[in-house]
């Protein structure tokens, strides 16, 4: 896995940190590092923290359970880091970084589908099965 000179985008689901994830990382060389975290404020003032020249950090909310917030995350990073290289879920019991390497480099349904498919199953190896919930994305009611 590449860091330096990567685009990384940190999702932190409830009961999970990305803090030390996002200070790993910044410091072996990420140059844009966007933290979403679904609890308010949390990113933002990460974010204050970790960015720097030469490694921007954005911090957002978003929950990487609903398939809008996760294209909402790629656009967001997209629109202000650059494309990304690596997608990292952070849980209550462990992460998972993703690389998107081998998916297509536009942003279309296709490769959004691929990605919610691998951030799923980084969140099925980061979060226990008793600790799960479902959400439903409002797109889908």
């Amino acid at each position: 896995m590449r860091v330096i000179g990567s685009v990384v985008v940190i999702a932190v689901l409830d009961g999970g940190s990305g803090a030390d994830l996002a200070r790993r990382l910044t410091a072996a060389g990420a140059v844009g590092v966007l933290i979403a975290d679904q609890q308010a404020g949390v990113a933002e003032d990460l974010a204050t923290e970790l960015d720097r020249p030469g490694c921007r950090v954005v911090g957002v909310g978003g929950d990487v359970r609903r398939p809008s917030d996760v294209a909402a995350l790629v656009d967001t990073a997209e629109k202000h880091l650059g494309p990304i290289d690596l997608f990292c879920v952070a849980g209550p019991d462990g992460e998972r970084i993703v690389s998107l390497c081998d998916l297509p480099d536009h942003l279309d349904l296709e490769r959004l589908a691929e990605l919610v498919a691998l951030v799923g199953e980084a969140i099925g190896e980061v979060v226990v099965p008793a600790r799960r919930r479902p959400v439903q994305d409002v797109a889908t009611v």
